[in-house]
């Protein structure tokens, strides 16, 4: 459906129905599965308003996939409108829209992939850190998650000085951050780092780099990072710039990654692509002897269209 009002009716349901894809419709009822949709695997919900709505209540034991993406103007529609989710069979979740008023998350056992962006200014930063803190602590078992950089900022506001996370995400295998290469969003990287055991691919995207503290450093060598040590083996830097941050970062990962295969370093689209910098990088010590150093061109790819692949 596209450019409508949907008022969903109350006395009958659509109980064969597995998939359903809204696009710009405004919703008018609070509890969009529960008992209208009892056999719906997959909902998506593209550039919908919530009208005058103050709850969207996602509930079904038969969901294994939820989308919620606006990429328009309907800030409003969210900031008064509270999302609840409790699915305990959803697999994937994915949150690509402005912050909603409040994101309750619960039931989520079997949950497997879980992508969080969001579309607000720096006003909000710390309500967006709030939000990010809350959703994790009920999604520990994901082996996928993708978070923006607001995501991260957001989650230094609420961490910083914490030298634990409030979870450990045992079965966390890719962890996919939109990053600048400052020392907030390095911090939280390593927090993540530090609690996720288990990871094997980590996938950064490095946005606008602002600097950091020079005292600042990734990592105090008496704390152990088990996933450096043990399981990770691939990690991608994309939007290379050819920074001193970037270069640290680099070093920092060929240093300590000590069962690293690969290290994958795609150019960004807006810089000239440098043989002196790869061979400078190729040069490293590296803690893994099978570690694999390789540098790749960008394909040509707007960022608003990299903004959709993060959800």
């Amino acid at each position: 459906m596209d450019g409508s009002v949907l008022k969903l009716p109350n006395h009958f349901g659509f109980h064969q129905l597995k998939f359903l894809h809204l696009e710009e419709v405004e919703l008018s009822n609070e509890h969009l599965t529960s008992c209208l949709f009892s056999r719906l695997e997959k909902l998506k919900l593209d550039s919908c308003n919530f009208g005058t709505m103050t709850m969207v209540d996602i509930a079904s034991t038969s969901l294994v996939y939820v989308s919620i993406k606006n990429f328009v103007d309907n800030r409003v529609s969210f900031v008064n409108c509270n999302i609840k989710i409790s699915c305990p069979n959803l697999k994937v979740l994915k949150y690509g829209a402005p912050l909603a008023k409040d994101i309750i998350l619960e039931n989520l056992f079997s949950i497997e992939v879980v992508h969080l962006f969001f579309f607000d200014s720096d006003d909000v930063m710390e309500e967006i850190g709030m939000c990010v803190h809350k959703m994790i602590k009920n999604v520990v078992s994901t082996s996928t998650l993708k978070l923006c950089q607001s995501s991260i900022q957001g989650l230094y506001g609420v961490l910083h000085g914490v030298r634990n996370f409030p979870v450990t995400f045992y079965k966390l295998k890719c962890l996919q951050l939109a990053v600048a290469i400052d020392k907030s969003c390095m911090e939280v990287m390593m927090l993540f780092l530090k609690h996720s055991p288990n990871l094997e691919v980590l996938n950064l995207f490095s946005d606008e780099n602002y600097g950091w503290d020079e005292k600042w450093k990734f990592h105090d060598p008496s704390e152990s990072v088990v996933c450096l040590e043990s399981h990770l083996k691939l990690i991608q830097l994309a939007g290379f710039k050819n920074e001193e941050k970037e270069i640290e970062l680099l070093s920092f990962f060929l240093k300590n990654a000590q069962v690293l295969e690969e290290l994958i370093i795609v150019w960004d689209i807006y810089n000239d692509i440098s043989e002196e910098v790869s061979e400078e990088v190729l040069k490293f010590p590296r803690a893994s002897s099978h570690a694999v150093v390789s540098f790749l061109n960008c394909k040509p790819k707007s960022r608003s269209r990299y903004r959709y692949n993060l959800v």
